[in-house]
Order: structure tokens, then C-alpha cells, then sequence
């Protein structure tokens, strides 16, 4: 028996010792080329839905080889190897796989891989994926009383926007998150189901469908700007198309993450998505080698980062949390993606208007001002699990406000580009004229977006100029002068968004009543500034055609 004994337990310890060597790990795959590819940028509609061309072209945006999908003999041959492989990235030219430590070996061997990274311990996507959630509930939320959305929403003037008829109709918004617990259940969010505006839903992190799961923290991102449950809760962008992707898992903090936003993304983008909104961010892991510094806030370092500005690339309008460490010591500042130059990230501020304290501030590492703007992340309404209405704190939830609120406007400015769309937001926001590291442009209005209450004044000393129409649709603007007072000679310079002087003229005489015409001289639709200065008094007026 002893014996026996004795060559069991070697036998255990030889299994256990070939149970170790054989685990598997996660790590993407990054191929060198896509030559020889079935697929061509003459023809996308092999790979992109007719909505992501579409996109493409309105925006006149090329279709290029970082459009191509992986080549799929270059994934054979890792799957030759006997590693598990999952999904591909077009931008990033890459695969991810699980993948024993041999097997990364014999794929890192192929001519045809660039390089490989490791993105997180143990097997994760591999077993029978959930399938989709069918259930759906109509139950009214609890905890009412007291409680709605009134504040957030008349911060950004939505609710003026709304009255206006911008809902975000026909607008989609794609929402990045970590769960969204029984948002499947709830009468907030019955629109979208009765509507069939729920368009996608995706769980990344183990390659499964069932993204009613896990935690509330994206019900609650997602109802700041899709609820509408009688005129308690309102969000910002209600009518708008959603798809409901999960990329966070929140049993553990990996570069996979990152990879999983990726993956997410490019999905959406696919999909012809119009808007992404996430709240998340990164920069320190559960193994510290991952862990970015604080000089890697350049936009183009982190995997996420590259991630997002590859969206935005392509015409998606890309709206991220800042993050909440600003009571950090020693990591106060945004994080990843936020450090994108283009992309619109999110600070919060109570109702009083005050910044949290919180809420991460900029710059980024090469002194870029951040985050964009600001929206109410303290108290903020949403909806939490168990289908209850709550108040939370966070920048999570200012980030889909202005989601929202972007969605309206694209409704309204329909051929705006999204860096057009992102400038419109930017200068109608109350801290224009001198942005900071704390709360960027401030806080948008939907009246000085739409030209109805401007971001500098568009009278001047005292009704005694009115600027004209705004928005404009025509090749010229008007200047009519209201009183006969006006100090000449007035100087009008009309520049583009970047600063370029398109035109300019001086009036040396005037009348009451008179009206000057200023040309855009072929100019295309965008954000202008139009220049006026006297000898006392000198002032900048934001005009949007479209």
C-alpha cells in the first residue's frame, strides 16, 4: 500500500506538473503585412455595411488597408499551431488567441507575425458562449420618489433641445461598459425594445451575447442618455439607436481590456455606428508590467488610445469619462483613452456648477488641454440593478450626458462631420474663451450651439450690430447695423476654425439699417469666427454653417 501510495502521488504531481505547462494564456497576435489579401479598398462592401461606407463618403473619409480584414491564411497558420484563436483586428492587423507558452513560441517562429503581447493570464472565451437574452420585462423602476433627471439634463440646455424635436433620432450610439444588469427588465428602456432600437449587443470578454449580465454600472451610463420613463427620467439622446457592448470584465483589470474597447470598436464601426461612448480607463493593472506612466498621455501609446483615434479616423464622434482621481496624490490626470487629441473627453461638475473634486484633470503629456468639457457627475440620476432608480457619482455618468447631447445635435446639423460636431460642442461651451486643465471648454449649451444664445454675443454694444442667420446655410453671413452710433471705421475679419483669414472688410461709414454682406469664399460647412473691432472694442462672434 505504501508503495502504491508513493507512485500515486507521482503520479499526481506529474499530471499537475503537465496541467501547468499546458495552461493557457491570452495574447494577441500582430501579423507583419496583408498581402496576397481576398479583399480590396475597391470594393468594402465585402467588410463594411453600407451605413460605414456611407459614413465614409459623407465625410470623405478614403477607405484604406487598415480597412482590410486580417488575412486569414495568417490565421490558419497560428491555428495550425494549436492555439485557440478569437477575434481579429482590420486596424491593428491582428488576432487574439489563447495559447499555451509553446505555442506562442511556434507562432512567434511564422514569417508572417510581426510581433505577440502578452494581454492577460488564463482561458477566458474559450467554452459554449452565453447566447442572446430574450428576456424582457416592462417593470417600472422603484425609489421615484424624489428623484429625476431635471437638473443633468437642463445643465446642457437638452431639455430646450429636446422641445426642439432632437431626441437623437436616427442617430446610433454604441455604449462600451462592464455589464448592463437588468436593463433588459425595466420600462426605462422599453422605447428601445418596443421601438427595435437596441441594433447589437455584444459581450467581449468571454465572446458571448448576453450582455444583461454582470454589473449595472453600464445600465447606468446607458440611461444618462437613453431613458425615457414619463418625464421623471429623461436622457440626453433617447431616441437614439444603441448597441450595448461589454469590454470591461470586472473580475480583474488586463491589457485584454484594452483589446476588448479595440475589438469593440471596429465592430461598431462595421456596424456603421455614428457615436462611441464609454466610460472606462486606464492606466495601472493587476500586473504591474502593464501599468502605463504618466509621460504615456500622449494619445498614441496605450492600445486604447491608438484604439480611439483609429475610430475617430474614421467618422465616429468618440466620447470618454476622464477618469476620477483627481484627489490622487500621485495619478490626478485623466486616463487612457482621454489623452486622444480628438476625442471628446468628459469632466464632472455638481449642480451647482462646481467641478468635483474627483473628476481627473489634464494636461496631457504633451501639454494638450483636457478633458474637453464637463457635464453633472455628482448626483447625477441613472438607473441601477434591480431595476431601482439611484443617484451616483462619477465621471462615467457626465460622459454619456454629452453622448446624448451630441446625438441631438447631429440630429439637428445632420452633414457636420464628427471633428465639425466636436468643434460645435467645444465653442459652445461657457468656458471657450479661456479653456483650462480642470474643466476644458466647459460646460455646453444647446441655445449657443444652435446660434440662439452665443458663445461671445453676437450683438454688439448693445443691439447696435446683429450678426445673421446663424446657423447659416448660404455662402455669406449678413451684418446689420442697429444704430447709427457705431464707431467707425469697423474692421470685419471672417477666419476658419483652424485660423485661417477667409475674409475681411472695412466699413469706414455707416447708416442705421445698414447690411454688409462678409463671403465664405467656397468655404465648406464647419465652425467660423467672425472678428469685429473698433478703435474701443473688439470682439470674437462663432458662426456654424452647415
Amino acid at each position: 500500500m505504501g508503495k502504491n501510495k508513493v507512485f500515486l502521488i507521482y503520479l499526481v504531481l506529474c499530471v499537475s506538473t503537465q496541467m501547468a505547462v499546458a495552461q493557457s494564456d491570452r495574447y494577441v497576435v500582430y501579423f507583419t503585412d496583408k498581402a496576397n489579401s481576398s479583399y480590396s479598398i475597391d470594393n468594402p462592401a465585402a467588410y463594411l455595411s453600407a451605413k460605414a461606407i456611407e459614413r465614409r463618403e459623407d465625410q470623405s473619409i478614403a477607405i484604406s488597408s487598415e480597412d482590410l480584414p486580417v488575412n486569414s491564411s495568417y490565421i490558419n497558420a497560428v491555428k495550425n499551431t494549436g492555439a485557440e484563436t478569437y477575434f481579429t483586428s482590420r486596424w491593428m492587423n491582428a488576432v487574439l488567441v489563447e495559447a499555451t507558452t509553446e505555442e506562442i513560441e511556434a507562432i512567434e517562429a511564422l514569417d508572417q507575425v510581426l510581433k505577440t503581447e502578452y494581454a492577460a493570464p488564463g482561458q477566458k472565451l474559450n467554452g459554449t458562449p452565453d447566447p442572446v437574452n430574450n428576456i424582457r420585462l416592462d417593470e417600472e423602476p422603484s425609489n421615484v420618489a424624489n428623484i429625476n433627471s431635471d437638473k443633468q439634463i437642463s445643465m446642457l440646455g437638452a431639455n430646450l433641445m429636446h422641445d426642439d424635436g432632437m431626441t437623437g433620432k436616427d442617430v446610433w450610439i454604441a455604449v462600451f461598459d462592464d455589464g448592463f444588469l437588468d436593463a433588459n427588465k425595466s420600462s426605462v428602456f422599453a422605447h428601445t425594445f418596443e421601438n427595435q432600437k437596441l441594433n447589437d449587443v455584444f459581450d467581449f470578454t468571454t465572446g458571448g451575447q448576453d450582455v444583461f449580465q454582470y454589473d449595472d454600472h453600464g445600465t447606468g451610463t446607458w440611461s444618462c442618455l437613453g431613458a425615457s420613463w414619463s418625464s421623471t427620467f429623461v436622457g440626453t439622446g433617447y431616441d437614439a439607436n444603441i448597441s450595448l457592448y461589454i469590454t470591461e470584465d470586472v473580475s480583474s483589470e488586463y491589457r485584454i481590456e484594452e483589446y476588448n474597447w479595440l475589438f469593440a470598436a471596429e465592430r461598431a464601426d462595421s456596424a456603421g455606428v455614428d457615436i462611441i461612448t464609454s466610460s472606462l480607463g486606464y492606466s495601472d493593472f493587476d500586473d504591474a508590467s502593464m501599468d502605463y506612466t504618466v509621460e504615456d498621455l500622449d494619445g498614441n501609446t496605450s492600445v486604447i488610445s491608438k484604439a480611439a483615434a483609429m475610430a475617430i479616423e474614421r467618422g465616429i464622434l468618440v466620447v470618454t469619462s476622464a477618469g476620477n482621481s483627481g484627489n490622487s496624490s500621485t495619478w490626478p490626470y485623466i486616463s487612457m483613452p482621454a489623452d486622444v487629441e480628438n476625442i471628446i473627453s468628459v469632466g464632472a461638475l455638481d449642480e451647482e456648477y462646481n467641478l468635483v473634486s474627483f473628476s481627473s484633470v489634464g494636461p496631457t503629456a504633451d501639454n494638450r488641454i483636457k478633458p474637453e468639457v464637463v457635464a453633472m457627475g455628482y448626483q447625477t440620476t441613472v438607473l441601477g440593478g434591480g431595476n431601482t432608480m439611484v443617484k451616483k457619482n462619477g465621471t462615467s455618468f457626465a460622459a454619456p450626458l454629452i453622448a446624448g447631447f451630441a446625438a441631438g445635435l447631429w440630429q439637428k446639423f445632420p452633414t457636420l462631420t464628427n471633428l465639425e460636431l466636436r468643434d460645435l460642442i467645444l465653442t459652445a461651451s461657457d468656458n471657450f474663451a479661456s479653456p483650462d486643465n480642470k474643466v476644458g471648454y466647459g460646460l455646453p449649451n444647446y441655445n449657443s450651439a444652435i446660434g440662439e444664445e452665443p458663445l461671445a454675443v453676437t450683438k454688439y454694444s448693445e443691439d447696435a450690430l446683429t450678426v445673421y442667420p446663424n446657423p447659416a446655410t448660404g455662402d455669406h453671413i449678413n451684418i446689420r447695423i442697429e444704430k447709427g452710433s457705431v464707431p467707425m471705421p469697423l474692421k470685419l475679419k471672417l477666419y476658419s476654425q483652424s485660423g485661417k483669414l477667409l475674409n475681411e472688410k472695412t466699413i469706414k461709414r455707416t447708416r442705421k439699417g445698414q447690411i454688409t454682406e462678409l463671403n465664405f469664399n467656397q468655404s465648406g460647412q464647419g465652425i467660423y469666427f467672425l472678428q469685429i473691432e473698433s478703435e474701443s472694442y473688439f470682439k470674437n462672434v462663432k458662426i456654424l454653417r452647415y
